[in-house]
């Protein structure tokens, strides 16, 4: 049988980079292009029986309107993106291949499978889908079925609330005039847990964050929630009463668990 070729747009760091090490592990025979590899992209969508798509965000619905034409009926089409809708719908609309959108939850760093799962999205075609759902299996990732919006919808609170959450907190903090290095001496273990976070998201990749906020639909939404919470919060505090966000916590916690 004939060694299937798989070829990753971003293959040369991050998660694209995991995904070909995986695809190898595999049997695949992977070819990888970035910015600085004589290999493109089109080389890629023209010859690879799989092809990923691992940019930035940012730059992932550009890739896939430039590729896609050249990805052909039989093949396979998919992303790693952290968001769904707008990825799948691109790849339908530029491609006449087989379509599955891919969301890795987790970094690249992960190298023990064990409690770290895959979301697969259908979008077109049977066998691309059953292709990638076997090649996670097979690796001991547990895959996550569901859809582009439901997706989405929970990455609003996962990723987008959670950055969010994390991105106010280090403003205020820096707004109140207090450095990292002048809360250590007092902090607890799970406030410089919190703030460790706070240092990654500012100093590491802020553009990746930005671009998870900016990019899921349901960001407006959340956010204004998270608004109108703090609002209910802040009333209750300016007239002193804990005893009403006493009981407001415990509502919720009705609700969450």
């Amino acid at each position: 049988m004939k060694k299937m070729t798989a070829g990753i747009i971003g293959g040369t760091h991050g998660m694209g980079r995991w995904m070909a090490g995986l695809l190898r592990e595999q049997g695949f025979a992977v070819r990888v292009a970035g910015r600085e590899t004589k290999t493109t992209a089109a080389d890629l969508a023209d010859r690879c029986d799989v092809v990923v798509v691992a940019v930035p965000i940012a730059a992932t619905a550009d890739v896939i309107r430039e590729i896609g034409p050249r990805v052909k009926q039989g093949r396979l089409l998919m992303d790693l993106t952290s968001l769904k809708t707008e990825p799948v719908t691109l790849m339908l609309s530029h491609s006449q291949a087989d379509v599955v959108g891919c969301h890795p939850l987790f970094g690249p760093s992960v190298g023990d499978p064990a409690g770290h799962s895959v979301v697969l999205c259908r979008g077109r075609g049977d066998d691309g889908f059953a292709l990638m759902k076997d090649v996670f299996g097979k690796a001991g990732y547990p895959v996550l079925e569901t859809t582009p919006e439901v997706h989405d919808k929970m990455m609003s609170v996962v990723q987008a609330l959670n950055h969010f959450n994390t991105i106010v907190l280090g403003m205020a903090v820096a707004e109140a005039g207090i450095s990292f290095p002048d809360l250590q001496p007092y902090s607890t273990p799970m406030f410089k847990n919190k703030m460790e976070m706070v240092q990654k998201v500012f100093t590491e990749t802020p553009g990746l964050y930005t671009d998870i906020l900016a990019g899921n639909p349901r960001t407006k939404k959340i956010i204004a929630s998270y608004a109108r919470v703090v609002r209910k919060i802040s009333i209750l505090m300016k007239s002193g009463d804990a005893a009403g966000l006493k009981k407001m916590m415990e509502d919720t916690a009705k609700t969450l668990f």
